[in-house]
């Protein structure tokens, strides 16, 4: 396997763990905005704020969630698109989760912010590690 190649499947690796990150991200967002749709208030007893506020904070994560796994899914499929929408959903989620923290609670969570820039930097590392792999490899003779 020639050099071009082998860096190719690494970068492809890296794209893979970005886009797999980005749909499991995606799905438990959408799943928290479910419940918080659902479920109002009810959905945790801390929620300090009230009816549209909730729903409103749910209908945020609902569509954050779809944005993050239509997005994981294009990375996978090496489409340089969703890898600018995926980068760009990273960084939303950072700051979906200070404002719905804000909304719902009164203040972002100190643990669940630091979590999600965590998350989010891992995320944006494998993006840009993988970026080589939205091109096809090319063969040198």
């Amino acid at each position: 396997m020639n050099q071009d190649v082998k860096q190719y499947v690494k970068h492809q690796r890296f794209l893979l763990a970005a886009g797999v990150m980005m749909v499991l991200l995606g799905a438990a967002r959408g799943a928290g905005g479910v419940a918080l749709v659902a479920k109002g208030g009810a959905a945790d007893p801390k929620i300090q704020a009230a009816g549209a506020a909730v729903v409103s904070a749910g209908a945020s994560l609902l569509l954050l969630g779809a944005l993050l796994v239509v997005s994981g899914v294009g990375v996978i499929m090496r489409r340089r698109t969703a890898w600018v929408l995926g980068a760009l959903a990273t960084i939303a989620f950072v700051m979906g989760g200070a404002v719905n923290g804000t909304v719902l609670y009164g203040k972002p969570s100190v643990t669940g912010t630091a979590i999600n820039v965590v998350a989010a930097a891992a995320i944006i590392a494998c993006l840009l590690a993988g970026r080589g792999a939205l091109n096809a490899p090319t063969t040198r003779k």
